[in-house]
């Protein structure tokens, strides 16, 4: 389904929305969230009422700019709105987002794909193999029999599909095109500005989408030599004047090398900054780059700002970006080091934490952070304010992904969790507290006296505190917790109900049929029922992974008195003999790392 894939990096963090001229029965406009769960999507308002419940659709777009929702039903793509009515049917195998007013659409699995507009009317007919959204500026790339080419809203095809890739962005008025792995330059109405002799054409990205040459000059390469480009694509900065060259940021300005020392030029290409430093680049978190510059000069670090600007000298041991959240909004900064103290610079050069902690934690989008001073971790906000004193010798986050709501507080070797605010949540009388992976903010591992348990948010016993270890994450793992009492192993669920009881030496779960069980060095299978399958009598038992094989498991083979002979899940002999070979065949990826 296209649903995500068009607009996957700009809707990865919208969660809200407000649809044009959308109201239910108020005078003041509605905003929306899309809410997900069991796989399905929905929608709440501002005050958490449902208005699109979950269990209906498969997939809810956010809404657009003309109050439609892309939805996902009964297998087929179709647009509602807010008050579910239909305003294009679930007749479609797959449907884009709209641009410039059309939608890609695919009617049929393999069928071909063309163009509605926001009444569900076909405007431009079925006869591509994919077909792209449409940029403002007024053209979307179209593939024919593995060929790319380009076409305008009338449906036109102003490039023709004859070219092996194209290279196109929503701010340029000009895509590039691939022959032969040669590039070319061609206007958006289809005009061939170039000959095809580029070997790559640079495009970057930033918080817009991508960009070639909307920030200043175009950066090519040739025969392993950069050059720059204009508007007119001619040569503004020749091939060989610089090693190596990056693309231009939103200022205007791009990073340049020669001699193993960076400088910057601008969009004239003049050099501004002087090629003197080790190392210049774009700061950058996960896979974004933002237009600040980041220098290093003699194993220094320094930061100017995207003008160029210097917003730190080089004296700083690091320098990292990251993100804040002050009210509802995000900013942009800096954590540096110096002599093993942290503190933290805006964008502008405003100093928003002082220079004064041992440890500063990244505030990845969050509006606190934990932080470390004279020896102690305590909890500050976006404004450096102190939430939670600085008393604990450690404090870490509940956190999986990206997100934190809970704290875990160490204190002279007792761990207590609390709330951002610092309330308590479960006192200090454990000398562990792990989340569970599957439910981190009301389920959680406790160690307490040597032995471990699970509890809940208001303390009440899940599994009782009496077991020598206790799983969390497993790959290929069961949904129980795998449990080890008096050096046995065993399977609990997660509300706590005793699955296979600890009597075993040893168990292995990586499907839904069979469990493997070994004790006193033989081996046997049960099943989910705990009922035994296969006697524990064998030296050896062996089977296919379900997750290599992609399909149930059927077949196990078992070795009693060096002798191997297979049977199915439920305990029947297949075959009597299995030779030697077939199993050093079969399973030489489990025999040789033993």
């Amino acid at each position: 389904m296209r649903t995500l894939l068009n607009l996957l990096l700009i809707l990865l963090f919208v969660i809200s929305c407000k649809p044009k001229n959308t109201e239910l029965n108020s005078a003041e406009p509605q905003t929306f969230k899309r809410i997900n769960g069991n796989k399905t999507w929905g929608f709440l308002n501002q005050n958490g009422d449902t208005i699109i419940p979950l269990n209906k659709y498969k997939f809810l777009n956010p809404i657009d700019e003309e109050g439609m929702i892309l939805a996902h039903k009964n297998g087929k793509d179709g647009y509602i709105d807010i008050n579910e009515n239909i305003l294009i049917p679930f007749v479609f195998n797959d449907i884009g987002v709209f641009g410039e007013g059309l939608a890609p659409v695919r009617k049929t699995k393999n069928g071909k794909e063309g163009y509605i507009n926001r009444k569900g009317k076909i405007v431009i007919e079925y006869q591509f193999d994919n077909a792209s959204y449409f940029y403002k500026n007024g053209i979307a790339e179209i593939q024919v029999n593995n060929k790319i080419g380009y076409i305008n809203k009338k449906g036109d095809r102003i490039i023709p599909a004859i070219y092996d890739y194209g290279i196109h962005t929503k701010t340029d008025d000009f895509v590039a095109v691939s022959k032969n792995k040669k590039l070319a330059f061609f206007s958006n109405k289809g005009e061939q500005k170039t000959k095809f002799e580029f070997d790559k054409v640079f495009k970057h990205s930033e918080n817009k989408g991508y960009v070639v040459g909307a920030n200043g000059l175009i950066l090519v390469e040739k025969s392993g030599q950069f050059a720059y480009l204009d508007s007119n694509f001619s040569i503004v900065v020749p091939y060989g004047r610089y090693d190596n060259a990056f693309p231009f940021n939103v200022n205007h300005l791009a990073i340049v090398q020669a001699n193993k020392k960076y400088g910057i030029i601008d969009s004239l290409g003049t050099l501004i900054i002087p090629l003197k430093y080790d190392l210049i680049e774009h700061p950058a978190i996960y896979s974004n780059k933002f237009a600040e510059f980041l220098t290093n000069d003699s194993g220094k670090y320094g930061l100017l700002d995207s003008n160029g600007d210097t917003l730190l000298e080089n004296k700083y041991e690091e320098i990292i970006w990251d993100r804040l959240k002050r009210g509802e909004n995000q900013q942009n900064y800096f954590i540096y080091k110096e002599k093993g103290k942290f503190g933290a610079i805006s964008t502008k050069g405003e100093i928003i934490i002082p220079f004064e902690y041992e440890q500063l934690s990244n505030f990845r989008y969050q509006d606190f952070t934990i932080a470390k001073k004279n020896g102690k971790f305590g909890v500050i906000n976006s404004f450096a304010k102190t939430i939670i004193p600085f008393e604990y010798n450690s404090i870490t986050c509940n956190e999986r992904k990206q997100w934190c709501n809970l704290l875990i507080l160490e204190k002279d070797g007792n761990v207590a969790l609390s709330d951002l605010k610092g309330q308590l949540k479960i006192p200090a009388i454990y000398q562990e507290i792990l989340p569970c992976f599957y439910d981190e903010t009301n389920r959680f591992i406790v160690k307490k006296s040597n032995l471990f348990g699970i509890i809940d948010i208001d303390e009440n016993i899940i599994i009782p505190i009496e077991y020598d270890e206790i799983s969390n994450w497993v790959e290929y793992g069961p949904d129980e917790h795998f449990v080890t009492k008096n050096k046995k192993k065993g399977l609990i669920s997660r509300e706590g109900e005793i699955v296979i009881p600890p009597i075993y030496d040893k168990i292995l779960v990586n499907n839904s049929k069979l469990i493997k069980v070994k004790k006193n060095n033989l081996f046997g299978t049960i099943n989910w029922k705990n009922e035994i399958v296969n006697p524990i009598e064998y030296e050896q038992i062996l089977w296919e992974w379900p997750y290599l094989t992609n399909k149930e498991l059927d077949t196990i083979y078992l070795k009693k008195n060096g002798k191997y002979f297979s049977a199915d899940t439920k305990g029947k002999v297949l075959e009597q003999k299995v030779s030697t070979k077939l199993i050093n065949e079969k399973f030489s990826y489990i025999l040789n790392h033993r």
